[in-house]
């Protein structure tokens, strides 16, 4: 992993930040679900500037029945601050121009503020983000448990560089920004009190349990769901899943890439991924000119009807025979049929 530390190392305080951001800040912490939540969370949320993170970003409107039109709002729209001060995901980055598929986002604040509460970090603890994106999530992090402990990663390094501009503006330049692969251990063993991911993955990695030291907690997307693990002292993680549904992009290994998975995604095992090739192989094109995936054998089958009749006679002729040996059946009942009265008669006559 390759540290990049920030360029300036004065804090420096937003200069956007307006008594109009600050009430739209506290009207959108105060229009959530905020029953259960720990205080220091919500007041990090109504204390941390949003719009600092987001200076851009697209949304997909349906302006009638199915039918989607992909806006940008910028610092020049006039909607721009009301987007950001609301509970929605606002994309951040994307693939192909703004109407491809996202490549990086700010999460729901609903959703944050979910994650961070059961994460239950207090001032101090070592912290570790997985999935920088916006830095929004590291600011609030910096917040909770200090600027020099919060350190976040992220494979796309113009998105690294990015939420490093963003944090330093927002008053966080201490907070560490790595540009790196989230896959190898981010840590050194059982050094973290906590670890958090933005990113959905389909199986706990074994390098983030060993991150952590036991009695600390993982907060991470799992499949569709949000888990909160707590590491025993054997390295072994348990927990209850939250409440809330979640589905984030999936963790990248390849810079550039859209990991949206799922389940499953690019961390499926080898395996599963031959035999999806195998019966792709074995199944017939829908199109004359488009050939199978090369480099596949698929599994040796039985020969079909529409197998080389040459070849159907051979294996006739080559298959060993069996010495046909009819059935013994038994002896079928003898039936008792009805005499004739006459005969009865005279039956009876000659005995008498």
């Amino acid at each position: 992993m390759t540290t990049h530390p920030p360029a300036d190392t004065t804090p420096a305080a937003s200069p956007a930040d307006t008594d109009e951001t600050r009430r739209l800040r506290h009207a959108m912490v105060d229009a959530m679900i905020t029953e259960g939540i720990r205080p220091d969370v919500l007041d990090a949320f109504r204390a941390e500037p949003r719009h600092v993170y987001v200076p851009r970003f697209v949304r997909r409107i349906e302006t009638a029945a199915q039918t989607w039109e992909t806006r940008v709002f910028t610092c020049d729209h006039p909607d721009w601050t009301r987007e950001v001060y609301t509970d929605q995901l606002l994309v951040t980055a994307t693939m192909f121009g703004d109407d491809g598929p996202p490549l990086s986002s700010s999460t729901v604040p609903s959703l944050m503020t979910a994650m961070l509460d059961a994460l239950a970090i207090e001032p101090g603890m070592r912290v570790v983000e997985i999935g920088a994106g916006t830095g929004y999530n590291a600011g609030l992090l910096a917040r909770l448990a200090g600027d020099d402990n919060v350190t976040t990663l992220d494979i796309e390094p113009d998105v690294a560089t990015t939420a490093r501009r963003a944090l330093t503006a927002a008053g966080h330049p201490r907070v560490t920004v790595v540009h790196a692969d989230g896959t190898p251990p981010p840590a050194e063993p059982r050094s973290l009190d906590r670890l958090i991911a933005t990113c959905g993955v389909d199986r706990v990695p074994k390098t983030w349990l060993a991150a952590v030291r036991p009695g600390g907690r993982l907060v991470l997307p799992l499949g569709t769901g949000v888990v909160c693990l707590t590491v025993d002292e054997h390295g072994h993680a348990e927990g209850p899943f939250l409440a809330t549904p979640a589905y984030f992009m999936g963790l990248r290994t390849t810079a550039r890439s859209n990991g949206i998975p799922y389940p499953g995604g690019s961390d499926r095992p080898a395996r599963a991924v031959r035999d999806d090739a195998r019966r792709v192989a074995r199944r017939r094109s829908p199109l004359p000119h488009r050939s199978r995936p090369a480099r596949v054998r698929p599994r040796p089958t039985r020969p079909s009807r529409r197998a080389d009749p040459v070849d159907r006679r051979r294996l006739r002729r080559d298959r060993p025979r069996r010495r046909h040996v009819p059935p013994v059946r038994p002896a079928p009942p003898r039936r008792r049929t009805r005499e004739r009265p006459a005969r009865l008669r005279e039956r009876r006559q000659t005995r008498a």
